[in-house]
C-alpha cells in the first residue's frame, strides 16, 4: 500500500494573526467602532489588543469555524413545530 503525499498548505487553515478571517473582521469592526468615540490612537490600540486577547482565549480549543457556526445559529430563525415536540 502506497502512502499519498499530503502537502501542508492543503491542510493548513487560513489565519490572520492567529485568527480566522471572520474573527479578524470582527476585530477590525471593534477598531472602527471604538474609533467613532475615541480619537486617541493609544486608547484604540489598547481596546483592540484587549479584544484580540479575548478572541484568542475564547477560541482556544474550539472547532474550526466556531464563530461562523455561532453567528449562524443566533441569526437563523428556527422553527419548532408541535409534531417535533410530540416525537419525544
Amino acid at each position: 500500500m502506497e502512502r499519498v503525499v499530503m502537502y501542508p498548505m492543503l491542510t493548513k487553515e487560513n489565519k490572520i494573526t492567529g485568527l480566522e478571517p471572520p474573527d479578524f473582521l470582527l476585530l477590525v469592526g471593534v477598531y472602527l467602532f471604538v474609533f467613532l468615540f475615541s480619537k486617541t490612537l493609544w486608547v484604540n490600540l489598547i481596546v483592540v489588543l484587549g479584544a484580540y486577547v479575548f478572541l484568542r482565549l475564547f477560541k482556544r480549543k474550539k472547532a474550526p469555524r466556531y464563530t461562523q457556526s455561532l453567528v449562524r445559529f443566533l441569526v437563523k430563525p428556527s422553527r419548532y413545530t408541535q409534531a417535533r415536540e410530540l416525537d419525544r
